[in-house]
């Protein structure tokens, strides 16, 4: 088998609301909303990564970035390794799709009526209902979110959890 695709998401949350955008049109899984991000290039950073993609895409300066949980799945028969980005920018900044996308900020009450992509969608089900494996685990089941860092994956845990 060949090595996962590995796929960086920004986690952004501002002044109570979480950035979501679509998948571009005519491709796939078209305007399905998604947390924004894309493929990491060879010998990248995920910070890297998701600083470029979020700048690549819509026009967003990251402050700060890192690892909140990973976690694996298969998608048109390849395996995708999906790392969640936990990411800082300036509040006040505006996302400008570039790609055709669309891109808006959410309430966590707002979130269940999304069409989403499916990836996405199970990874933060899994962390609203408090389902990961921590650093440590041994991994028996790879479907499941692997923590990099708690204390903001329960953060990310409380705010979708609000009604």
């Amino acid at each position: 088998m060949s090595a996962a695709l590995e796929v960086c998401a920004a986690v952004i949350i501002c002044r109570g609301r979480l950035l979501l955008a679509t998948r571009r049109p005519g491709g796939y899984l078209a305007g399905s909303w998604e947390f924004p991000g894309g493929k990491v290039r060879p010998g990248e950073t995920l910070a890297d990564c998701i600083a470029r993609e979020l700048q690549e895409e819509l026009a967003l300066t990251v402050e700060q970035a890192s690892l909140l949980f990973s976690c694996s799945h298969a998608d048109t028969g390849r395996r995708i390794c999906l790392h969640f980005m936990h990411c800082e920018i300036p509040c006040g900044q505006s996302a400008l799709p570039r790609e055709g996308q669309q891109a808006a900020w959410f309430s966590a009450g707002a979130l269940p009526a999304l069409s989403w992509v499916p990836a996405d969608a199970l990874a933060i089900e899994h962390i609203r209902c408090g389902r990961w494996q921590g650093p440590e685990d041994s991994g028996d089941d790879p479907g499941l979110p692997r923590l990099a860092d708690l204390e903001r994956t329960r953060e990310l845990q409380q705010w979708l959890n609000r009604k």
